[in-house]
């Protein structure tokens, strides 16, 4: 066996799709009022949380259940208002 060749396999580069969440935030702005300052990601466990509150739903409520989304990019002021809010 001294002369066994060793061929290793060609490597296949595989472009990987950006993540929607990267992407959103990649976009640098509020997904409510379109600000571009101090942007963060609002969170919630489950769109059933939100699909049981009160009707009717606030703005960001309706955006998120619209998109189908558990996340949505906002500015800070936004995010207060969303926690004020409740």
């Amino acid at each position: 066996m001294k002369n066994a060749m060793i061929v290793d396999k060609s490597t296949v580069s595989v472009t990987a799709r950006r993540k929607e969440l990267i992407s959103r935030l990649l976009a640098g702005h509020c997904e409510l009022c379109k600000a571009v300052d101090d942007i963060v990601v609002h969170h919630v466990r489950t769109l059933a949380e939100l699909a049981d509150r009160s009707q009717p739903h606030p703005e960001w409520v309706t955006v998120m259940l619209r998109k189908r989304r558990k996340t949505l990019v906002v500015c800070g002021s936004c995010h207060t208002t969303i926690h004020t809010d409740g």
